[in-house]
Protein backbone atom coordinates (compact mmCIF):
# COMPACT_ATOMS: atom_id res chain seq x y z
CA UNK A 1 0.00 0.00 0.00
CA UNK A 2 1.02 3.79 -0.53
CA UNK A 3 -0.27 5.59 2.76
CA UNK A 4 -0.08 9.07 3.42
CA UNK A 5 1.01 9.53 7.42
CA UNK A 6 -0.24 13.23 8.44
CA UNK A 7 1.38 14.40 10.77
CA UNK A 8 4.18 12.35 9.94
CA UNK A 9 7.02 13.96 11.46
CA UNK A 10 5.54 13.46 15.19
CA UNK A 11 5.58 11.40 17.37
CA UNK A 12 3.09 8.98 16.88
CA UNK A 13 2.93 10.11 12.83
CA UNK A 14 7.35 9.32 12.79
CA UNK A 15 6.92 5.71 14.15
CA UNK A 16 3.69 4.71 12.15
CA UNK A 17 6.19 5.62 9.22
CA UNK A 18 8.72 2.83 10.67
CA UNK A 19 6.19 0.29 10.99
CA UNK A 20 4.37 0.75 7.90
CA UNK A 21 8.25 0.83 5.94
CA UNK A 22 9.12 -2.21 8.01
CA UNK A 23 6.02 -3.77 7.07
CA UNK A 24 6.82 -3.38 3.32
CA UNK A 25 4.41 -0.52 2.68
CA UNK A 26 5.34 2.71 1.15
CA UNK A 27 4.62 5.51 4.01
CA UNK A 28 4.76 9.24 3.33
CA UNK A 29 5.08 11.64 5.93
CA UNK A 30 2.88 15.07 5.61
CA UNK A 31 3.49 17.62 7.99
CA UNK A 32 3.89 21.11 8.47
CA UNK A 33 7.23 20.72 10.12
CA UNK A 34 10.76 18.67 9.16
CA UNK A 35 11.67 15.56 11.04
CA UNK A 36 13.59 16.07 14.64
CA UNK A 37 16.36 13.89 15.61
CA UNK A 38 13.89 11.78 17.36
CA UNK A 39 11.28 11.10 14.40
CA UNK A 40 14.59 10.45 12.64
CA UNK A 41 16.13 7.80 14.81
CA UNK A 42 12.71 6.04 14.86
CA UNK A 43 11.83 6.37 10.97
CA UNK A 44 15.27 7.07 8.97
CA UNK A 45 13.02 6.49 6.35
CA UNK A 46 12.06 10.08 6.91
CA UNK A 47 14.61 11.32 5.22
CA UNK A 48 13.21 10.83 1.87
CA UNK A 49 9.81 10.44 3.06
CA UNK A 50 8.45 13.36 4.46
CA UNK A 51 6.85 16.15 2.37
CA UNK A 52 5.68 19.79 3.66
CA UNK A 53 2.63 20.22 4.19
CA UNK A 54 -0.54 22.12 6.33
CA UNK A 55 -3.16 19.89 7.20
CA UNK A 56 -5.62 22.95 5.68
CA UNK A 57 -4.12 23.07 2.52
CA UNK A 58 -6.55 20.79 0.77
CA UNK A 59 -4.61 22.06 -2.66
CA UNK A 60 -1.65 20.49 -1.43
CA UNK A 61 -2.70 17.38 0.11
CA UNK A 62 -5.20 16.55 -3.04
CA UNK A 63 -1.51 17.14 -5.06
CA UNK A 64 0.85 15.20 -2.91
CA UNK A 65 -2.23 12.47 -2.98
CA UNK A 66 -2.09 12.21 -6.40
CA UNK A 67 1.23 12.25 -7.06
CA UNK A 68 2.38 9.65 -4.31
CA UNK A 69 -0.76 7.49 -5.59
CA UNK A 70 -1.62 7.30 -2.34
CA UNK A 71 -4.97 4.72 -1.66
CA UNK A 72 -5.03 4.65 2.37
CA UNK A 73 -4.56 7.63 4.95
CA UNK A 74 -3.70 7.77 8.25
CA UNK A 75 -4.54 11.26 10.09
CA UNK A 76 -2.81 11.70 13.49
CA UNK A 77 -2.57 15.94 12.40
CA UNK A 78 -4.14 17.62 14.92
CA UNK A 79 -3.73 20.73 17.84
CA UNK A 80 -3.39 18.23 21.14
CA UNK A 81 -4.33 18.98 24.83
CA UNK A 82 -7.20 20.96 27.22
CA UNK A 83 -5.54 23.63 28.05
CA UNK A 84 -4.45 24.49 24.14
CA UNK A 85 -7.54 24.21 23.10
CA UNK A 86 -8.84 26.74 25.59
CA UNK A 87 -6.35 29.57 24.75
CA UNK A 88 -6.86 28.77 20.99
CA UNK A 89 -10.55 27.07 19.93
CA UNK A 90 -10.50 28.58 16.67
CA UNK A 91 -7.77 27.39 15.62
CA UNK A 92 -8.59 23.93 17.64
CA UNK A 93 -11.65 23.64 15.77
CA UNK A 94 -10.13 24.35 12.17
CA UNK A 95 -7.44 21.70 12.45
CA UNK A 96 -9.11 19.03 14.25
CA UNK A 97 -12.40 19.24 12.38
CA UNK A 98 -11.33 21.02 8.99
CA UNK A 99 -8.62 18.80 8.74
CA UNK A 100 -10.71 16.07 8.97
CA UNK A 101 -13.13 16.85 6.75
CA UNK A 102 -10.53 17.42 3.85
CA UNK A 103 -8.98 14.37 4.31
CA UNK A 104 -11.91 12.66 4.19
CA UNK A 105 -12.49 14.74 0.77
CA UNK A 106 -9.86 13.78 -1.11
CA UNK A 107 -10.36 10.23 -0.14
CA UNK A 108 -13.86 10.57 -1.40
CA UNK A 109 -12.55 12.12 -4.61
CA UNK A 110 -9.67 9.97 -4.74
CA UNK A 111 -11.68 6.77 -4.10
CA UNK A 112 -9.30 5.44 -1.42
CA UNK A 113 -9.47 2.33 0.04
CA UNK A 114 -9.45 3.69 3.50
CA UNK A 115 -8.96 6.36 6.00
CA UNK A 116 -7.95 6.15 9.97
CA UNK A 117 -8.65 9.05 11.71
CA UNK A 118 -6.36 9.04 15.37
CA UNK A 119 -8.84 9.94 17.42
CA UNK A 120 -8.47 10.35 21.45
CA UNK A 121 -10.28 9.19 24.75
CA UNK A 122 -10.92 12.61 24.75
CA UNK A 123 -14.10 11.99 22.69
CA UNK A 124 -15.38 10.74 25.79
CA UNK A 125 -17.91 12.69 27.87
CA UNK A 126 -18.46 9.70 30.38
CA UNK A 127 -18.73 6.28 31.24
CA UNK A 128 -21.05 3.59 32.38
CA UNK A 129 -18.37 1.10 33.92
CA UNK A 130 -15.14 0.50 35.00
CA UNK A 131 -13.38 1.04 31.26
CA UNK A 132 -14.61 3.25 28.75
CA UNK A 133 -16.37 1.25 26.09
CA UNK A 134 -17.16 2.24 22.39
CA UNK A 135 -20.77 3.30 22.96
CA UNK A 136 -20.14 5.48 25.89
CA UNK A 137 -21.62 8.57 26.06
CA UNK A 138 -19.76 11.32 23.55
CA UNK A 139 -22.48 14.10 24.89
CA UNK A 140 -23.80 15.71 27.15
CA UNK A 141 -27.01 17.90 27.14
CA UNK A 142 -26.12 19.59 30.49
CA UNK A 143 -21.87 19.88 30.27
CA UNK A 144 -19.39 20.15 28.21
CA UNK A 145 -16.96 17.71 27.51
CA UNK A 146 -14.36 16.80 30.31
CA UNK A 147 -11.47 17.81 27.58
CA UNK A 148 -13.02 21.15 26.33
CA UNK A 149 -12.17 22.54 23.08
CA UNK A 150 -10.50 19.30 22.23
CA UNK A 151 -12.88 16.69 23.25
CA UNK A 152 -15.53 18.65 21.62
CA UNK A 153 -13.19 18.68 18.18
CA UNK A 154 -12.32 14.66 18.56
CA UNK A 155 -15.84 13.81 18.90
CA UNK A 156 -17.28 16.08 16.07
CA UNK A 157 -14.21 15.03 13.72
CA UNK A 158 -15.48 11.09 14.24
CA UNK A 159 -19.19 12.48 13.81
CA UNK A 160 -18.34 13.84 10.24
CA UNK A 161 -16.25 10.99 9.27
CA UNK A 162 -19.27 8.55 10.19
CA UNK A 163 -21.02 10.42 8.01
CA UNK A 164 -18.94 10.21 4.88
CA UNK A 165 -18.30 6.39 5.70
CA UNK A 166 -22.80 5.81 5.35
CA UNK A 167 -23.10 7.81 2.96
CA UNK A 168 -20.13 8.50 0.66
CA UNK A 169 -18.51 5.20 0.70
CA UNK A 170 -15.60 6.51 2.09
CA UNK A 171 -14.13 3.37 4.56
CA UNK A 172 -13.91 5.10 8.02
CA UNK A 173 -12.12 4.28 10.78
CA UNK A 174 -11.36 5.97 14.08
CA UNK A 175 -8.65 4.80 16.63
CA UNK A 176 -9.47 5.88 20.42
CA UNK A 177 -6.20 6.25 21.75
CA UNK A 178 -4.97 7.58 25.09
CA UNK A 179 -1.91 8.80 26.66
CA UNK A 180 1.41 7.08 24.40
CA UNK A 181 4.23 7.47 25.93
CA UNK A 182 8.01 6.26 24.36
CA UNK A 183 11.31 8.17 23.02
CA UNK A 184 9.68 11.08 21.64
CA UNK A 185 7.08 12.00 22.89
CA UNK A 186 5.55 15.48 23.12
CA UNK A 187 3.14 16.14 25.91
CA UNK A 188 4.82 15.86 29.60
CA UNK A 189 1.53 13.68 31.16
CA UNK A 190 3.71 13.15 34.03
CA UNK A 191 5.52 10.37 32.52
CA UNK A 192 8.37 12.37 30.14
CA UNK A 193 9.33 14.31 33.28
CA UNK A 194 9.52 11.40 35.27
CA UNK A 195 11.24 8.51 32.92
CA UNK A 196 13.69 11.11 31.24
CA UNK A 197 14.43 13.00 34.35
CA UNK A 198 15.65 9.99 35.95
CA UNK A 199 17.62 8.54 33.18
CA UNK A 200 19.42 11.86 33.42
CA UNK A 201 19.84 12.11 36.64
CA UNK A 202 17.43 14.90 37.92
CA UNK A 203 15.50 15.66 40.27
CA UNK A 204 11.74 15.80 39.29
CA UNK A 205 9.06 17.90 41.57
CA UNK A 206 5.80 18.25 41.02
CA UNK A 207 3.65 20.43 42.83
CA UNK A 208 -0.18 18.00 42.09
CA UNK A 209 -1.12 15.50 40.17
CA UNK A 210 -0.54 12.47 42.07
CA UNK A 211 -4.12 11.20 41.96
CA UNK A 212 -4.10 11.78 38.34
CA UNK A 213 -5.00 9.14 36.36
CA UNK A 214 -4.16 7.86 32.78
CA UNK A 215 -4.24 4.61 30.55
CA UNK A 216 -1.03 4.96 29.78
CA UNK A 217 0.32 3.27 26.48
CA UNK A 218 3.31 2.01 25.02
CA UNK A 219 4.04 3.20 21.65
CA UNK A 220 4.46 0.15 19.93
CA UNK A 221 1.14 -0.75 21.01
CA UNK A 222 -0.39 2.02 19.99
CA UNK A 223 1.07 2.04 16.64
CA UNK A 224 0.32 -2.11 16.33
CA UNK A 225 -2.94 -1.79 16.54
CA UNK A 226 -3.37 1.67 14.06
CA UNK A 227 -1.15 -0.37 11.42
CA UNK A 228 -4.12 -2.99 11.96
CA UNK A 229 -6.98 -1.18 11.36
CA UNK A 230 -5.18 0.69 8.01
CA UNK A 231 -4.21 -3.21 6.69
CA UNK A 232 -6.98 -5.17 7.81
CA UNK A 233 -8.99 -5.87 5.02
CA UNK A 234 -12.88 -4.68 3.81
CA UNK A 235 -14.35 -3.95 7.10
CA UNK A 236 -16.96 -5.85 7.66
CA UNK A 237 -20.60 -4.14 7.11
CA UNK A 238 -22.92 -2.91 9.85
CA UNK A 239 -20.01 -2.89 12.58
CA UNK A 240 -18.29 -0.47 14.34
CA UNK A 241 -16.07 1.68 12.75
CA UNK A 242 -14.78 3.50 16.36
CA UNK A 243 -12.10 1.27 18.62
CA UNK A 244 -10.49 1.41 21.75
CA UNK A 245 -6.67 1.32 21.15
CA UNK A 246 -5.18 1.58 24.36
CA UNK A 247 -3.30 -0.42 27.25
CA UNK A 248 -6.42 -1.30 28.76
CA UNK A 249 -5.55 -0.39 32.29
CA UNK A 250 -5.48 2.92 34.08
CA UNK A 251 -2.64 4.11 36.39
CA UNK A 252 -2.00 7.23 38.69
CA UNK A 253 1.04 9.82 38.41
CA UNK A 254 1.94 8.67 41.37
CA UNK A 255 1.91 4.76 40.12
CA UNK A 256 3.83 5.94 37.71
CA UNK A 257 6.04 7.21 39.53
CA UNK A 258 6.85 3.99 41.81
CA UNK A 259 7.54 2.14 38.76
CA UNK A 260 10.06 4.70 37.54
CA UNK A 261 11.70 4.08 40.90
CA UNK A 262 12.06 0.25 40.43
CA UNK A 263 13.16 0.35 36.55
CA UNK A 264 15.76 3.16 37.74
CA UNK A 265 16.55 3.06 41.56
CA UNK A 266 18.30 6.58 42.56
CA UNK A 267 15.12 7.84 40.70
CA UNK A 268 14.22 10.85 42.91
CA UNK A 269 10.82 11.73 42.38
CA UNK A 270 7.96 14.08 44.37
CA UNK A 271 4.61 14.21 43.56
CA UNK A 272 1.72 16.04 45.61
CA UNK A 273 -1.40 14.88 46.07
CA UNK A 274 -3.51 16.95 44.59
CA UNK A 275 -5.00 18.18 41.58
CA UNK A 276 -5.50 21.51 40.19
CA UNK A 277 -9.01 22.82 38.92
CA UNK A 278 -8.15 21.55 35.37
CA UNK A 279 -6.60 18.21 36.20
CA UNK A 280 -9.80 17.86 38.45
CA UNK A 281 -12.00 17.94 35.66
CA UNK A 282 -10.21 16.21 33.62
CA UNK A 283 -9.60 12.88 35.44
CA UNK A 284 -13.48 12.56 35.15
CA UNK A 285 -12.96 10.92 31.62
CA UNK A 286 -9.34 9.21 32.39
CA UNK A 287 -10.10 6.01 33.06
CA UNK A 288 -9.46 2.28 31.22
CA UNK A 289 -10.60 1.85 27.55
CA UNK A 290 -11.75 -1.34 27.13
CA UNK A 291 -9.97 -2.88 24.28
CA UNK A 292 -12.69 -6.13 23.22
CA UNK A 293 -13.71 -4.97 20.23
CA UNK A 294 -10.28 -4.43 18.91
CA UNK A 295 -9.31 -7.76 20.14
CA UNK A 296 -12.38 -8.91 18.05
CA UNK A 297 -11.98 -7.49 14.81
CA UNK A 298 -8.39 -7.23 14.37
CA UNK A 299 -6.87 -9.92 16.32
CA UNK A 300 -5.03 -7.11 18.82
CA UNK A 301 -4.01 -6.61 22.09
CA UNK A 302 -2.12 -4.96 23.95
CA UNK A 303 1.73 -6.79 25.07
CA UNK A 304 3.96 -3.68 27.11
CA UNK A 305 3.02 -3.43 30.66
CA UNK A 306 3.57 -0.24 32.18
CA UNK A 307 6.86 -1.36 33.60
CA UNK A 308 8.27 -2.95 30.20
CA UNK A 309 7.33 0.44 28.62
CA UNK A 310 8.85 2.84 30.78
CA UNK A 311 11.98 0.05 31.40
CA UNK A 312 12.13 0.35 27.32
CA UNK A 313 11.43 3.77 27.42
CA UNK A 314 14.52 4.92 30.00
CA UNK A 315 16.92 2.39 27.14
CA UNK A 316 16.30 4.26 24.56
CA UNK A 317 16.18 7.62 25.95
CA UNK A 318 19.79 6.67 27.49
CA UNK A 319 21.00 6.20 23.90
CA UNK A 320 19.35 9.34 22.79
CA UNK A 321 20.98 11.47 25.29
CA UNK A 322 24.36 9.63 24.97
CA UNK A 323 24.51 10.23 21.45
CA UNK A 324 24.44 13.79 21.91
CA UNK A 325 20.80 14.88 20.88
Amino acid sequence: MNVLVTGGAGFLGSNLVAGLHKAGHKPVAFDVAPPGPEALIAAPILASAYRRGQIGDIARLFDICRNEKIDTIIHTAGIVGLETSLAEPVATYQVNVMGLINVCEVARQLGMRRVVFVSSNAAYHKGSGPALGEADAVFSIRDGNPAAHYGTSKMAAEAIGMAYASFQEVDFLAARITAIYGLGMRSPMYIKPMVEGAALGRRVRFETGGPMKRDYTYIADACAGILAMATAPSWPKGEQRVLNIAAGKAHTAAEVAEVVRRVVPDASIEIGAGLTPLEAENVKMRTALDVAAAKRLLNWAPVWSLEDGIRDYVEHFRGFAQAGH
